[in-house]
């Protein structure tokens, strides 16, 4: 048998195995009788809701020289994208790095 014979025999199987399946719970939803519905409880009134602080206004985060507002922006995205919008940011600076630190951040992104 071919590959095409084999994936449309696998088609077919899955297919009659979902239509089995829905017609089993069709015919248990129709034979089936209503349940009681228990008593229901009194409405319990909704708790009043908590005082928040009015949110403050967004400022410009601090920005070091030389930084392209391009690369701020894409910062600011991934820092909103990874805290779910719940934090902001603040400054942004270039990092003090040694010379190793930066041969090694080199040997590490060499490849990218």
């Amino acid at each position: 048998m071919d590959s095409n014979t084999i994936i449309m025999i696998v088609i077919a199987v899955a297919a009659l195995a979902v239509a089995l399946f829905a017609l089993n719970r069709s015919r248990s939803a129709a034979s089936g009788t209503p349940k009681a519905r228990p008593a229901e409880a009194p409405a319990m009134p909704a708790p009043p809701a908590p005082k928040m602080a009015a949110p403050a206004s967004p400022r410009a985060p601090q920005i070091e020289e030389g930084i392209p507002p391009e690369v701020v922006a894409v910062i600011a995205a991934a820092v909103c994208a990874m805290g779910g919008g719940r934090y902001t940011l603040k400054a942004v600076r270039r990092a003090g790095r040694s010379a190793w630190a930066r041969a090694g951040a080199l040997d590490v992104t060499e490849p990218f």
